[in-house]
């Protein structure tokens, strides 16, 4: 999703990058990059816009010294953000929007201080609006983990009596996949609402969803009316659905050379990605699911596979501190403990091998792919 065929395109770029307050006020080292594009990769939301937690990607010219992204907001330094870059390359750096980002262009600056100009379009942030005169609504959590054991909640509070209906629309497409006539709200009474990220048990796709409360009068009358209109929400609130959570709960690394997928081993290459953790470190499920084996074996040491539910993939855990406590048949929920970071087996420091097989499964038929770029993905959001 090319973000810059709906960006507001600003001028003075290098009037903006002089306002920041993360300017070096000196002479720099080395030559700022160039921004030239940026896209939204992950968690984008509608009509172009992004929203806080989107992953973008930052295209341009000597970015690989980048080390800070500062989102400018409008012009003046008091509604700047500087964050921090993500895996930067000779073209391109990623960098997750922060809670705080207002809609405008961006700025890169480099390890030593030098600065690019100010992209020349500027990025448009979505703002959420929950609430209006007569009600508030507010999502309890805005980053929803498909099967995970917290559901989707919207909290509903009217300021005086309303008849309302709840409806739950996806933003990619606009349909309606849910929806719950509420009925009379009481003055001073929360109404609460879970959605679990399924219908009929079917998972969804991962995505935005917005929750949308209607006046139910309003709503009986538009539906008799010819053409048809849809009536206005009285407020919305949404969210993001996302289907996996990041496996290692803290610091860690991404293996290279022989601890990536597809690297020569004697006799066979290597099926998984390394990610490299302090033993001891947490180990949660990237995809809930069931239990298909737990074991010990000489070289992948304490091992877990899961059968993704509602996918076609197997998730495999290996050189696990001690064998997981889950048991072979029983149900796992997204982000679930499933056990540590370990060294056992054949591992050369502490770290989690994890691989992903399509159907029918592992050792079952299936064949493994690269778990990188999905694991940086979810990294980017967990």
């Amino acid at each position: 999703m090319v973000l810059c065929g709906l960006c507001v395109v600003v001028g003075a770029p290098a009037a903006a990058a002089s306002s920041n307050p993360a300017s070096s006020g000196g002479a720099s080292a080395s030559e700022g990059a160039a921004i030239a594009r940026v896209s939204c990769m992950a968690r984008c939301a509608t009509a172009g816009n992004v929203r806080a937690g989107s992953l973008l990607r930052l295209r341009g010219r000597r970015m690989r010294g980048v080390r800070k992204i500062v989102f400018l907001g409008a012009a003046g330094a008091p509604d700047d953000v500087l964050v921090q870059a993500r895996r930067p390359r000779d073209t391109s750096v990623d960098v997750v929007v922060p809670d705080k980002a207002l809609t405008g262009p961006l700025l890169a600056i480099n390890r030593d201080g030098a600065q690019s100009a100010a992209s020349r379009a500027a990025v448009a942030v979505q703002r959420i609006a929950t609430s209006n005169a007569a009600l508030d609504v507010s999502i309890v959590g805005q980053r929803v983990f498909l099967g995970a054991a917290r559901q989707a909640r919207v909290d509903l509070l009217a300021r005086q009596p309303l008849n309302a209906a709840l409806a739950l629309v996806r933003l990619s497409d606009g349909a309606v996949v849910m929806g719950w006539p509420l009925g009379l709200l009481a003055p001073g009474v929360v109404r609460t609402v879970t959605w679990d990220g399924t219908i009929s048990g079917v998972p969804q796709p991962a995505g935005t969803y917005e929750f949308r409360v209607f006046d139910q009068p309003a709503a009986a009358q538009a539906a008799q009316a010819a053409p048809p209109a849809p009536p206005a929400p009285l407020a919305t609130a949404s969210f993001d659905l996302v289907d996996h959570k990041f496996p290692v709960r803290g610091k860690h690394d991404f293996g290279e050379g022989m601890a990536a997928f597809g690297a020569g081993r004697n006799g066979h290459s290597h099926q998984g990605q390394d990610v490299f953790a302090a033993c001891g470190t947490p180990l949660v499920a990237a995809r809930g699911g069931v239990v298909k084996l737990n074991q010990n074996e000489g070289n992948a040491g304490n091992y877990l596979v899961i059968d993704g539910d509602g996918t076609d993939v197997d998730y495999v855990y290996m050189h696990m501190l001690e064998r997981s406590p889950l048991k072979k048949g029983e149900t796992v929920l997204t982000g679930q403990l499933i056990g540590q970071v370990g060294e056992t087996g054949v591992a050369s420091g502490c770290h989690l091998h994890f691989e992903m097989w399509g159907a029918p499964g592992w050792y079952t038929g299936g064949a493994p792919v690269d778990p990188l770029p999905s694991l940086l993905a979810w990294d980017a959001y967990s």
